[in-house]
Parts: structure tokens; sequence; C-alpha cells
């Protein structure tokens, strides 16, 4: 670009010339023309000086239309060019008038030819010299024939005239590139000083809003630091209420199963009266209340149990709009704009359920005077968003139009145990079990309020690829036609004694155990085929899964139950009840056992499975 500009630079300065250089053609044809007009001939005299006024004509034309259009640096050659055809032209016809009127009698004639064009070279090696194309098309032509003619008059005299033109002309010519070399190192020196005088500047300019902003983006970066500091305290926090979750729910959900099996046995006594069976439901109704609230911390941090499976969006919310318009009541006006086409997720369909009816019974209690709930899906790329991977997300909005949130109370919306409403009137858990499940889908929840101006949640959920997929149908069932024998593993001694109460209840030989390694012994001593393992996740020693493997290496049609009350380091075993492994989590009815138990025993021998019946995989993902 620096060697355009220079080029550009050489083309300016040759236009920069006054129109009285230029015109010195004519002045110098008309003094010629003059001192020769009685001597020589005067046709030629006439044509020359006709030919030399058109020719300044031009090139002061060429001047005029060069500065009316101001060409940039691209259009600097194509002007080049043009101003050196018009130094050519000069050229020639001053060579030609060396040649015409050269006479070689008359010593006027030759000073006069010889000074004259001699000058006009002089001339040029000073106004020409900045661009030496247009130099050598004015010196060549019009010294060269002068210096042609005199060799041609062939005496001595003349010979040594002509060889002086031609030292004359290479003298001006080493005096022209010497000249235009200064001019181009000056050129470029001046390209060089007015770019770093740019640069000095722009730096000082930048030096100065650097200043300017300092203090200001000290204060950002400090507001930012300290928002992160919170962030991550808020992080630490809700994690350290996630391990405290999953280090309570397994011994909770151990005392409820037993909770549950104690009301169950009591039920199915008969002699109990009124009065006590009236007790026995207020105790399974606090024991199922007390199994809710696990369910949710579990959810809240995300080490809950999902299913997940390919949903329609759409379909679900569709699905839910009678269930969810008695929970809103008459006075909220509920609206459904459903994006266009399938809004395919991967995702749990009972969790995403939660997900919604949690949201909007929080935005009905957001509206006690009524108003408007809008929920929205569509779909959004999320490049350039802060929290999410790039790639294609559906988005659930639900918007209310109720009193909002300020500040404080968005920051905290999604804290278990955090609520705004009266004693009594909830847990806090609702937005804090919506967060949860959305983390553990793969996808991110946010919300946008102001106190009066109401309030929108959106969850992001990633598309998912695949169809959207039919549950899976239940296995093929027949009625089992023997008593089952069931091997029974559970380190807890109250929770082993109620299962296999439970299971004896149903008919079944229970062989129980204590341990893994316990069990394994077991079912050696035994003998015997076992229909049935019944075994807890976590345990000392040999773990469920790893049992269920050894089992399975010696017995492959062996039908696996994995029950778990959760811990955090548990790595929970798939499950496919088709292939004869399921899974039942504590707390537990002695109807959920039933119908888990008499759904494994009942899979045609087509249905079990005949290789290692799991490969954990983490609980968290």
């Amino acid at each position: 670009m620096t060697e355009k500009a220079v080029r550009a630079e050489q083309v300016k300065t040759l236009y920069g010339q006054s129109v009285a250089v230029l015109a010195a053609n004519l002045i110098n044809a008309v003094i010629v023309s003059a001192v020769l007009w009685r001597s020589g001939p005067q046709p030629l005299l006439i044509a020359f000086t006709a030919l030399i006024a058109l020719m300044t004509a031009a090139r002061i034309e060429l001047r005029r239309r060069y500065r009316q259009a101001r060409p940039g640096v691209e259009d600097a050659q194509r002007w080049g060019r043009r101003f050196v055809i018009g130094s050519a032209c000069a050229g020639l016809l001053w060579g030609a008038a060396g040649v015409l009127f050269f006479d070689a009698s008359s010593a006027m004639s030759q000073i006069l030819i010889t000074f004259v064009i001699g000058g006009m070279v002089a001339g040029a090696a000073g106004t020409l010299s900045c661009h030496p194309p247009a130099f050598i098309a004015f010196i060549v032509p019009s010294l060269a024939p002068l210096a042609a003619r005199t060799f041609l008059a062939g005496d001595v005299p003349h010979l040594a005239m002509g060889c002086m033109l031609l030292v004359y002309g290479l003298a001006l010519s080493m005096v022209a590139r010497t000249t235009y070399r200064a001019i181009m190192e000056a050129f470029r020196l001046r390209f060089e000083n007015d770019a770093l005088v740019a640069r000095l500047s722009e730096s000082q300019a930048n030096l100065q809003e650097v200043n300017r902003t300092l203090e200001q983006r000290v204060a950002e970066r400090t507001a930012t630091l300290e928002k992160q500091g919170e962030a991550l305290r808020d992080a630490r926090r809700m994690e350290a209420v996630g391990r405290l979750a999953g280090g309570i729910a397994h011994d909770f959900n151990n005392l409820l199963t037993v909770v549950f099996a104690q009301v169950s046995f009591l039920r199915s006594e008969s002699h109990l009266d009124q009065t006590a069976r009236a007790a026995v439901e207020d105790v399974e109704k606090v024991a199922t209340r007390g199994a809710g609230l696990i369910r949710r911390l579990l959810a809240f941090s995300r080490q809950q149990r999902l299913a997940p499976r390919v949903l329609n969006l759409n379909q679900i919310v569709r699905d839910l709009q009678q269930l969810l318009a008695p929970i809103i009541g008459e006075h909220v006006e509920m609206r459904l704009e459903l994006g266009a086409g399938t809004m395919a997720i991967k995702a749990d369909p009972s969790q995403i359920e939660q997900v919604i009816v949690n949201l909007v019974t929080n935005a009905r209690d957001a509206m006690p005077r009524g108003g408007t709930l809008t929920i929205a899906t569509s779909q959004v790329p999320a490049e350039g968003h802060a929290t999410l991977p790039s790639g294609c997300y559906v988005v659930l909005s639900v918007t209310d139009t109720g009193v909002g949130m300020d500040e404080g109370t968005r920051q905290r919306a999604f804290e278990p145990f955090f609520t705004t409403k009266a004693a009594g009137r909830g847990w806090g858990l609702g937005l804090a079990t919506v967060h949860g499940v959305v983390e553990q889908s793969g996808g991110h929840i946010s919300v946008e309020s102001e106190p009066g101006a109401g309030t929108e949640f959106k969850v992001y959920l990633p598309r998912a690829l695949d169809q959207v997929g039919e549950a899976a149908a239940p296995p093929e069932m027949t009625v089992p036609h023997r008593r089952a024998t069931v091997l029974l593993a559970e380190d807890e001694p109250d929770v082993r004694a109620v299962l296999e109460r439970m299971l004896r209840n149903m008919g079944h030989e229970v062989l129980a155990a204590a341990s893994g390694d316990e069990a394994l012994a077991l079912w050696r001593k035994h003998g015997r085929p076992v229909d049935l393992l019944v075994t807890d996740v976590v345990m000392t020693g040999r773990s469920g899964p790893e049992l269920a493997r050894a089992l399975a290496a010696e017995s492959p049609g062996l039908r696996v139950l994995f029950v778990s009350g959760y811990r955090a380091e548990e790595s929970l075993p798939d499950s496919d009840p088709a292939q004869g492994v399921d899974y039942l989590q504590k707390p537990m009815t002695q109807e959920a056992l039933h119908q888990k138990v008499t759904a494994l025993l009942a899979l045609t021998p087509t249905a079990t499975r005949t290789g290692t019946p799991t490969h954990g995989h983490p609980a968290r993902s």
C-alpha cells in the first residue's frame, strides 16, 4: 500500500506543475519561428507552432481533468500513462524541429535550435525527474534526432557538437536519476512519518481512552468478580445442600420403607378398630409427605433417577391443559402459544410434567387477583449464549402478568426452602425442583421479572435429533403357577426384615442375606435354582450390581430387582423390565413391591435376558 501511495504521489507531482511550465513549449516554439521566419521554411514553421499549440492545450486540459477527478491510488498509474504520452508528443515535436530547422550552413539556426532544445531537456530534468518514464519519453525523442542531424553534417566541429549533445543528455539523465532517488526517498520518508504520526496519534488517543475508562473498567471488573464470587458461593451452597440431600435420602428412605411396610401390615390386621385405622392412615399420609419431600430434594440436587425418552413438548403441554385448568382457577386466563412442528426433547416425561405444573402453580400464586398465564414453545439456536453449549434448543416459556419479583427475590428464586409465601403455603422446593430437573436433563432455566411487570421463566432443553417415540410397551406377562424362590440381599436389618416379610406374604420362599458376599454364599449353599434376586444397590463389601453379575454368570435366566434409597456415591444399574432387570426406589409400599416382583416373575422365558444384567452408570449425569 505504501509503494502504491508513493507512485500516486509521483503522478500527483507531475500534474502539480503550473500552466506556465506547460506553456513554455509554446513560448519557445514562437521564439524559434520568429527568429527563423526570414531564413527558414515558413510553412513548416507555421505548422510546427500550430502543433505545439495544440499539444500544449491538450496537456493543459489533461491537467485540468486530473485536478477535477482527484483520482485515488488505484487510478494513479492510468493518469501517469496519459502524462507520459503527452511528454512523448512534446519530445517528438521538438525532435522534428531539430531535424527540420537545423541548417548546417547557418550558425544562428544551429545555436538557436541547440540552445532551445538543450534548455527544454534541462528543464525536463527538473520538472519530470519525479517520474522517469515521463522524463525518458521527452528527452529521447527530442535530443536524439538533433544529435543524429549534427552527426550527419560530417565535419569535425559538428561531430564534436553531436558528441557533446549525447554527453549532455547522459549527464542530465544522471542528474534526473539522482533527483528521482532523492524525491522517492522524500516521499517514502513522508509516508512513513505520516504513518508514524498516525500511529502515535492513535496510540495517544487509545491511551487517553484507556485512562478515561480505566476506573470504569476496574469498577466493572470488581463488580463482575463480586458477582462471580457470589455465584460461586451460591453454587457451593447448592452443592452442599445437594450432598446433604443425597446423604439423608438413603437413610431416610430406608426408614420410610419400614414405615410404609408396617403401615401395610397394620392395615391388613382385622382386629383394628376405626380409631386405630385412622391413626394408621395418618401415619401413611405423613410418610407419603416425607417421601415427596425427599423426592423434591433429590430433584433439586440432580440426583434422582430419570427415565428419559424422546418426547414432543407440544403434546405434553396439550395433554396437561385440562389438568392445569383447575389448578390455575377461573380468575386466570391461560393461553397456549405452541411453536410449529415437533418440539422434540429427550427427557423423563413425568419430570417434564412436574416442571410445567410447578411453573404454572408458581405463576398462579403470583396473580392472586387474576391475570394472564401464557405457555409458549419455540426453537432457538444457542450460539453466543453464556451458559449453554452451541446447538439448537427447545424453549418452554411460562409468562404471567402477576406481581413480579425484585432483584433480591429473583436471585434466590431457585434456592431450596426459600419462599415468599405465607407459613404453611409451601416448602419452598417448587422452583428448586424445577431447576434440578432442568439441569439434570442437560438444559438451563432463566427468569426475567420486575415488580409489578410480571415474570417469565424460560426453560432451554436440547432439541432431540431422534424421532418422537411411544412409551415402552409392558412386557408380556403370564400368571406364575408355582411358589418362587427369592434371594434377598439388604444390609439394613430393619429394611431386610420388612422386605422379607412382604415377600413371604406374597407366598414366596425367601433367602435373606445381610451383604452381597453372604447372599452369594447362601445361594451356593442353597443348591436349588433361585427365581429372583432382590438386592440393595449399595452394601458393605460386594455391591448389588456386583452380586447380580456374579450370579448371572452361573444362572443366566435369573431375574433381578434392584432397590435403592440412594447414596451420592452409588452407581445406579441399567434396568430393562423386558429383559428381567428392574429398579424400585425406596421408600416402597407392599403394593409397589408386589407389582414389580409379579411382573418380573411373570415374564415369558423369551423375555428374560441371557447375559450379564447390569453395567452401572453414574447417577449424576
